[in-house]
């Protein structure tokens, strides 16, 4: 639920002041002195009279609208603002903005915002105009930034990057920043040099708001022109022009938008991977979004992940296949399949049926363990091309402690490339995820350093993974072996640090910026691929397809929170917005 539904809009002319001004000779307290200096008001709890301009109305479109005043005359104290927050719906109704009134009430904190609260007494003065924008450039220098300037009107005259779309379609929020802010762990070691990290980057980062109490908006302010499957705004995109209204929340600080800003995309949708070239081999890894048929289940629908109904099905389905069939990969590895078996109807015989039949041939199929993989909801699979490559030796996987319960159980198959007739092991994975903490405190719980909760299970899944494969477990004696999937740990984390420390080679360049995924306006990479220095000698390229995580997530498949009409021009069977991690593929030639 979202703690803060902030909007503004100036008053229309319609709501005019009132034609004789009262005299307003009564001593009063400006603003800045109420404000102080500090992040609460000197003046709390008392009841106080204090004059000043109408900036705006917030919560124009809302039962209870509030007013921003503005210092009549700034002071040189920079550390106090020049605005204060009015909680009268009744002075919001009857004022526009540059009226200058005298109110008498008492001095609130409201989620760390100084308001003016239980008006007793108000008054007309006259107009005058609204102070001009106060120019903020991002990072600020310390958190007390941003108190210094609240419920100011603020302009930033630099581009600022998206770096987050979650509260999109249902608030009309985006987070923006001064460039891309990756995971704290995706760069530094875990522990104090990720915290001192992370801290900074809150410097560099401020929340837009639409200006409007609606939920799940229509249209959807930003983009300029009315989100939709054609008209996005991807992380990574620029945002000039920008200008509003600085608010304090529960949530943080937030910038209610005073007039349209300019969207720029910059970072705009990645094309259709190349063909690989002649003798190449190329292997993928794609996260399905816990694609579920319900195959054996009465009623089918809803499932426990995934589609909720029929329709959600189909819809979730035509995306995942235009993005598969325009990888071009000889062998896929698939993330958060429906572990309902492998008969038809079952989630993976469903998705090789149906990529085959969007084909034209019968192009895929999918290898099949002689074991069950895990009790898990979900279950880690793989695709391969059958013109290219041949499965040999067995379908290996590994059921057993730490992989019995959180991370789900590894699938390894050797196949011989039918070009160079070289033998090489895949392992696609999915390691426990970083939520979900443990009730009792532990090793297991999260310790604040950035790597969230289960990291010693994913550093023991990282061993054992690393042991068993050491085994030979398809039975093939190759020096030609791939780890990947999603680790759920980023690329600094300890479970990376253990599969780098014992003989895997990442794949994805250091100092290169890859992102699979974007978490609370961070991106980092989620989904990895390592290799066996043999293997890793062979590599031709490595990508992070960018189709998903940089997209809005109402973009997707889903119906919820959508009107009729949205469900419609939010959705396109196309490959952006398939998943919420991006694909990535990885080139060898031998």
């Amino acid at each position: 639920m979202r703690l803060t539904l902030i909007s503004i809009a100036l008053l229309a002319s319609s709501l005019s002041a009132p034609l004789l001004a009262a005299e307003c000779t009564t001593p009063f307290i400006a603003i800045h002195d109420i404000q102080g200096p500090g992040d609460k008001s000197p003046k709390v709890g008392t009841t106080l009279t204090t004059r000043g301009v109408v900036l705006a109305v917030l919560y124009a479109d809302s039962k209870n609208p509030q007013l921003l005043l503005g210092s009549i005359t700034a002071d040189q104290n920079p550390l106090s603002s020049e605005a204060l927050l009015v909680t009268d719906s009744q002075q919001a109704k009857q004022r526009q903005a540059g009226d200058v009134i005298q109110l008498t009430g008492t001095v609130r904190e409201m989620a760390g915002m100084t308001a003016l609260t239980n008006i007793t007494q108000a008054e007309y003065c006259s107009r005058q105009p609204i102070p001009a924008a106060t120019a903020l450039t991002l990072p600020v220098n310390a958190p007390e930034a941003f108190e210094a300037l609240e419920g100011m009107l603020l302009s930033f005259a630099q581009p600022l990057i998206v770096n987050d779309s979650y509260g999109l379609s249902r608030y009309g929020e985006l987070v923006l920043a001064d460039k891309r802010l990756p995971v704290a762990t995706e760069v530094a070691l875990p522990g104090d040099a990720a915290r001192a990290l992370e801290a900074k980057h809150q410097l560099h980062e401020i929340t837009i708001d639409d200006a409007s109490m609606k939920q799940n908006p229509q249209p959807v302010r930003f983009p300029t022109g009315d989100l939709s499957a054609s008209n996005t705004v991807r992380v990574g995109d620029t945002v000039n022009k920008l200008q509003g209204y600085l608010l304090q929340t529960k949530v943080g600080y937030r910038l209610v938008v005073s007039q349209q800003p300019e969207f720029v995309a910059t970072n705009p949708r990645p094309a259709t991977p190349a063909a690989k070239k002649a003798g190449e081999l190329r292997v993928a890894s794609f996260n399905v979004l816990n694609f579920f048929t319900g195959e054996g289940n009465s009623p089918k629908f809803p499932t426990k992940r995934g589609a909720t109904d029929a329709n959600e099905l189909q819809r979730q389905q035509a995306k995942m296949l235009a993005a598969l069939a325009a990888m071009d990969a000889d062998v896929i590895g698939l993330l958060e399949v429906e572990n309902n078996g492998f008969g038809a109807g079952s989630a993976l015989a469903t998705i090789v049926q149906s990529l085959n039949q969007q084909l034209g041939s019968d192009v895929y199929a999918f290898v099949q363990p002689s074991e069950k993989p895990g009790s898990d909801d979900i279950m880690v699979a793989m695709i391969y091309r059958k013109a290219n490559v041949e499965p040999i030796g067995s379908t290996a996987v590994y059921t057993k402690a730490p992989f019995d319960r959180g991370s789900r159980p590894p699938l390894a198959q050797s196949f011989r490339d039918l070009t160079s007739k070289q033998q090489l092991t895949v392992s696609i994975n999915h390691f426990k995820s970083k939520g979900s903490c443990p009730k009792q405190p532990g090793p297991d719980s999260d310790l604040n350093d950035g790597q969230g909760c289960w990291t010693p299970t994913r550093v023991a899944a990282a061993k054992a993974l690393t042991e068993w494969l050491n085994t030979e477990p398809t039975g093939i004696d190759t020096d030609y072996v791939l780890v990947m999937g999603d680790l759920n740990a980023y690329r600094m984390e300890a479970p990376l640090q253990y599969l780098e420390q014992n003989g895997w080679q990442h794949l994805a360049p250091k100092d290169a910026v890859h992102s699979s995924f974007v978490y609370r306006g961070r991106s980092g990479t989620l989904d990895h691929a390592l290799a066996s220095p043999q293997l890793k000698a062979k590599l031709q390229q490595f990508q992070h397809w960018g189709i998903n995580a940089d997209e809005p997530a109402v973009l997707d498949y889903n119906t919820e929170f959508k009107s009729k009409a949205q469900q419609q021009s939010l959705y396109a069977p196309n490959p952006y917005r398939s998943s919420d991690h991006d694909p990535l593929y990885m080139d060898f030639k031998f």
